[in-house]
């Protein structure tokens, strides 16, 4: 009996494909408020699976090196919330100071022929819309402490039956079969990129902190862990980390200290990403240019916030599954940057 697809003209089948794919995205987009807590989950996972490997290995039974991962994961995040409360509350003080300073640099360049004219930054910033969602922001927390929550069980129980899934997968395909040597394959080097990237991410980061720290900006640290965090949303992340600082070092010290940051920051990020990535990433999950900007506008799309700092695992994640089948091989390979041909 003949699968009624071969009957298909080429033309059909792919109407028929990307029709399944639009009903999948679909989906999942509608799915979002549970998908999102999952992926952050499997995201954390990869990042602390060497840590609850290097605890195996010297004898912490698993369940007890899963908690231990897990809690120290609850401390990092407390700790990160705290200061994220002390930083942003010290910032909103400061802001009537920065405005006296803003104006002495209007002043300032005013003798230069550039009259910025009677300038006060809540001129530009909707008092009631900050307000809004200040109010709104509050009123989350209940659900956001619900999603973090989830995410450390599912991060506890993702280390704990990682193994066990292995091993299912290993019994039933077969140790030797090319659906398992992929698979194995392709998660160590998804972990690998989640891994490396972070520690990128750590090197960007630190280096912002350092710098605007040496040139005595204010809330260096701050301004440090944002560009480590927004670091994850390739090209426009850091771009939208260093204009808080540039503003600051433009009140503080004028046009040639906020020049000082663009450069610093921007010599930062070309020396982590094309030193410092290839090096350590290899060019096994290369992607274009074009897939990586893509891809943070298309995950954005369908997953929100979640799919924006997860979007180069979740492409990376596809074009290995893309990888894995010769019918769709071309496809991954466009997705790539090319290096090396």
């Amino acid at each position: 009996m003949k699968i009624i697809g071969e009957n298909l003209s080429p033309p059909a089948r792919i109407a028929i494909i990307g029709a399944a794919v639009v009903i999948v995205l679909a989906g999942a987009r509608a799915a979002t408020p549970i998908l999102g807590p999952l992926l952050v989950a499997v995201f954390f996972a990869m990042i602390t699976a060497p840590v609850m490997a290097w605890l195996t290995r010297r004898g912490v039974p698993q369940i007890l090196a899963a908690v231990i991962v897990v809690a120290g994961l609850i401390g990092i995040f407390a700790g990160v919330i705290a200061f994220l409360g002390v930083a942003l509350t010290g910032f909103v003080r400061s802001l009537p100071r920065y405005q006296a300073a803003l104006e002495a640099q209007a002043a300032a360049l005013a003798g230069y022929g550039i009259d910025l004219g009677n300038f006060t930054v809540w001129d530009y910033i909707d008092q009631g819309f900050v307000i809004q969602q200040i109010a709104g922001i509050a009123q989350q927390i209940g659900g956001l402490a619900v999603d973090a929550f989830l995410v450390f069980v599912g991060i506890g129980f993702l280390l704990i039956e990682a193994p066990r899934l292995s091993a299912t997968l290993k019994r039933h395909l077969g140790a030797e079969s090319a659906l398992y040597q992929h698979l194995s394959q392709s998660g160590r080097l998804l972990i690998d990129y989640v891994v490396v990237r972070t520690k990128v991410n750590l090197i960007t980061g630190a280096g912002t902190g350092i710098f605007l720290a040496l040139l005595g900006i204010d809330f260096a640290i701050l301004w440090g862990f944002i560009a480590f965090v927004l670091s994850y949303v390739p090209y426009i992340g850091l771009v939208v980390a260093a204009i808080p600082p540039t503003l600051l070092a433009f009140i503080e010290f004028g046009p040639v200290g906020a020049l000082a940051v663009i450069i610093a920051i921007a010599l930062i990020d070309a020396a982590a990403e094309n030193l410092v990535l290839p090096r350590m990433a290899g060019q096994e999950l290369n992607l274009s240019p074009f897939v990586v900007l893509f891809s943070v506008v298309f995950w954005g799309l369908i997953l929100g916030t979640v799919g924006v700092f997860l979007a180069i695992p979740l492409t990376i994640a596809v074009k290995l599954f893309l990888d894995s089948w010769e019918e769709t091989r071309w496809i991954g390979e466009l997705m790539s940057a090319g290096k090396g041909e």
